[in-house]
This record gives C-alpha cells, structure tokens and sequence, in this order.
C-alpha cells in the first residue's frame, strides 16, 4: 500500500512537471495575487490589500510599495499605477510601461 501512494505521488508530480499551462482566461481575483505581463517583458505577482501593494517582480525582487494616492504606490524608485485588468509599472528611472492583469 505504501508504496503504491509513493509511485501515485511520483506519477502526479512528473505530471505536474511536464504539463504546460496555457493563459488563464477567468475573472482576475477579486482578492490575492494579480499576475502582471508588461509590454516590456516584465512579470509580476501583485496583491493589493490595506494601503500597500505587496510586489514579487518573477525571477527578481520582492517588496511592499505604500500608497502614496489614489491607485498610485510607490517607495521612490518602485511604482504601480492603477490595479485590475490594467495597471502600468515603472522601476527606477525607466518610463512607465503598461501591464495587463491574468
């Protein structure tokens, strides 16, 4: 039996692995983590909640931007414009780039 569960758990895993996902065509969450794509190759996971936005750049950073009005969250070298389906990203110096939610 024991290892029966272990050789199921192995087979779901390789399963895991090898499948690739497609793009998510649902309603974005109306709470957790919105998956950004920005028109400059940019990905990331934001969670808008209390005041703050908690970003995790994929691959690279992570950090709490404060907001600093309305739908606008930056720490001065970091900002996100908006949230939902549409938001525009910009990291240091750079000029804002639109990213849309999935």
């Amino acid at each position: 039996m024991r290892a029966l569960v272990v050789i199921s758990l192995a087979a779901l895993a390789l399963a895991a692995c090898s499948a690739t996902p497609g793009p998510y065509r649902g309603p974005l969450p109306s709470d957790g983590p919105i998956l950004y794509s920005c028109d400059d190759g940019t990905q990331l996971t934001v969670e808008f909640e209390g005041g703050e936005a908690r970003v995790a750049i994929v691959g690279g950073r992570s950090f709490v931007l404060p907001a600093v009005g309305a739908d606008y969250y930056s720490n001065g070298r970091y900002a996100i414009r908006g949230g939902g389906r549409d938001a525009s990203w910009q990291a240091g110096g750079a000029a804002p780039v639109a990213c849309r939610g999935a």
